[in-house]
């Protein structure tokens, strides 16, 4: 499974401890992860954004990738990425409103 996520320009200094939290907390959650070099299991800073910080987590699961079990520790992935954005007071990237109606307004 891979996830794309977007942080704040200005959380670039609290990014590494992040990704190595996020990374903690999907191997607790997710005790099906494949962690052993086989599989790629990463997360990492990968570019600028034009709205924030661009991070790619990869993971890979000894699960079938159909039925619930699928869709559980999927869940369980994204909960286990949110815990450690908490951990660390890291906020994801978001364009507001203005910028937002800005953009439709030229078009």
């Amino acid at each position: 499974m891979s996830q794309q996520l977007c942080f704040r320009f200005q959380d670039a200094d609290k990014l590494p401890k992040a990704l190595e939290d996020i990374k903690d907390e999907i191997r607790t959650a997710c005790p099906d992860v494949i962690d052993d070099g086989t599989r790629p299991f990463r997360a990492f800073w990968t570019g600028y954004g034009k709205t924030g910080l661009e991070v790619t987590v990869e993971a890979h699961f000894r699960i079938k990738l159909l039925g619930n079990d699928f869709w559980v520790n999927r869940q369980n992935m994204l909960m286990a990425i949110n815990r450690a954005v908490h951990k660390n007071k890291i906020e994801f990237s978001v364009i507001d409103q203005e910028r937002l109606s800005a953009i439709y307004k030229t078009r």
